[in-house]
């Protein structure tokens, strides 16, 4: 996979393909139109036939009967039907139909016809219910069914012994086709957001070559042994040595924090994990990318295991949802500091709907080095984010991004001066409906500094903070600020602005009530801001 976002980005590079959106790219006309002349002038065993994107309402029989097309393509139309019976295709390899949108069956004929069928792609044909009968394509190595919005029921598979990528995502399917253990060959399975609800176990095991699995979405999903116990199972997913990309959610009932050395080490070497414990509706799904992303989700999770370290270790962002108990999470990681050591690839920590209520000791060390952005929503009984940063020794020297939404207690984003005694990295700041702060960064009094800069603070945004006065008294500086934008904050007389911010404010967005109440230590400098203001 990798190998073929590389391709793709070295394309781009080259100008012969286009980003479109996040998981999308598409060819210039003219170049397509040079490449499908290209491939259909061929000689020899490589000709294609392509079809696609021209509005067509059916296929003729005749344009499938030679014997030198390899790759075929009739994808993008508006077909909607297809022929009963071809005749004999040996030489054809790759048939792609996604997006024929109108296409409501595949005759029990049609696909007889190529034996040697190595590629069949049905992604986006939205009308199909279900397949025919698919073991004579002893040759097939891809099956993509995404997005069939349709499909209900899938044939038995037993007989496709080389297949590699199975993709059968978003459909209507309960329950795994027939024979799906016996795919030994396959290396991608995608069975995400679908309404599956049972998977032997034994299944996942059996496919030993595995290296890329997403179950994720399938909210009633269990692993169902022989005397009929439920289990997550955990372990046999993981007991495929070649997994490196692995997205699941797992229900919280059936679900224990407590892992095994073994288990441990098998996560550390996953290389992409989109873990979500007791999330029922979850986030859309997301094209997986070329970098490497470990996340973690847990959501309403109320009894927490004594070695919750596997959480953190190699994680890129993990997420708190609804979790009673938060503060013996981080209790645990730091009494245990000294044998997890720091967890240095966490860049992103998210909270919602939790409560806080503190931790008695504090790390000895920055468990969190690298944390880049913090996200917390609805955090109870958090003052400031000392609150948390001072149990785990964070230093926040990375911190680019901070959002603050709807915490009762929050009285200041931070004290600076003395434990913390800057933000080099800073960036964004976000305060939404925070009733009781009344400072955004605090300057501490008994700090031996005369001031505080941070350097690449470029926005802030406060919105419904009805007690805020001061972004901050005095003191610290913002060299680079490039955005502010105030909704809902009646008490905020002042803005840090000075000359020097002249030359890099792009935008000042606000109430004109808020704006011509503002106090300035000089008028001459409100009127400098003019040109950048949007008010409402």
């Amino acid at each position: 996979m990798d190998r073929g976002v590389a391709i793709i980005e070295t394309l781009e590079d080259c100008s012969l393909l286009e980003h479109v959106r996040r998981s999308s790219v598409k060819i210039h006309d003219v170049i397509r139109d040079v490449s499908v002349w290209i491939s259909s002038s061929l000689e020899g065993e490589c000709k294609s036939l392509v079809r696609s994107g021209i509005g067509l309402h059916k296929m003729r029989k005749d344009e499938l009967l030679s014997k030198s097309y390899k790759r075929v393509s009739f994808m993008d139309n508006q077909m909607k039907e297809l022929p009963d019976a071809l005749g004999d295709c040996p030489t054809i390899s790759t048939l792609l139909l996604q997006k024929n949108n109108m296409l409501g069956e595949i005759p029990g004929q049609f696909l007889l016809a190529f034996k040697s069928l190595r590629i069949l792609d049905l992604s986006e044909c939205m009308g199909i219910k279900s397949l025919p009968a698919l073991d004579r394509l002893i040759e097939l190595r891809a099956l993509l069914l995404d997005n069939c919005r349709c499909l209900e029921t899938l044939p038995p598979v037993g007989g496709l012994a080389k297949l590699q990528v199975f993709v059968c995502s978003q459909t209507r399917i309960t329950a795994l086709p027939q024979g799906m253990e016996k795919l030994s060959s396959l290396k991608l399975l995608d069975l995400s957001y679908n309404s599956l609800t049972v998977i032997p176990v034994g299944t996942m095991s059996c496919s030993s070559n595995l290296e890329y699995l997403d179950i994720r979405g399938n909210y009633k999903l269990k692993f169902m042994g022989e005397t009929g116990d439920t289990s997550t199972q955990f372990e046999e997913i993981l007991s495929n040595e070649r997994l490196i990309d692995l997205f699941i959610d797992v229900e919280n009932s059936a679900c224990t924090l407590e892992r095994s050395n073994t288990l441990l080490n098998r996560i550390k070497k996953l290389k992409r994990l989109e873990l979500s414990i007791g999330l029922r509706s979850g986030p859309p799904k997301l094209a997986p990318g070329s970098h490497s992303m470990k996340h973690v989700r847990l959501v309403g999770i109320h009894l927490w295991g004594e070695r919750i370290e596997w959480l953190f270790m190699g994680t890129h962002s993990i997420t708190f949802n609804g979790c009673e108990g938060l503060s013996s999470v981080f209790e645990k990681l730091v009494a245990n500091s000294d044998k997890v050591g720091c967890l240095d690839t966490l860049w992103k920590l998210i909270i919602y709907s939790c409560d806080w209520v503190g931790v008695g000791s504090n790390a000895k060390f920055d468990m969190l080095p690298n944390l880049k952005d913090i996200f917390i929503s609805e955090f109870t009984n958090m003052s400031c984010i000392l609150d948390l940063a001072l149990p785990l020794g964070l230093k926040l020297s990375r911190l680019r991004c901070i959002t603050f939404m709807g915490c009762p207690q929050l009285k200041y984003f931070i004290s600076l001066g003395t434990i913390i005694l800057t933000l080099e990295k800073l960036e964004d700041v976000f305060l939404s409906n925070c009733e009781q702060v009344e400072e955004v960064f605090k300057f501490d009094p008994n700090s031996d500094l005369d001031s505080v800069s941070l350097p690449n603070l470029k926005r802030i945004a406060l919105k419904n903070c009805p007690n805020l006065r001061f972004i901050t008294e005095v003191n610290i500086v913002f060299p680079h600020l490039e955005e502010v934008l105030v909704e809902d904050c009646p008490l905020l007389k002042k803005l840090p602005l000075t000359l020097q911010n002249v030359g890099t404010i792009k935008k000042i967005q606000g109430e004109r009530k808020w704006w011509d109440e503002l106090e300035w230590e000089n008028d001459d400098f409100k009127i400098l801001y003019t040109p950048v203001l949007e008010l409402y």
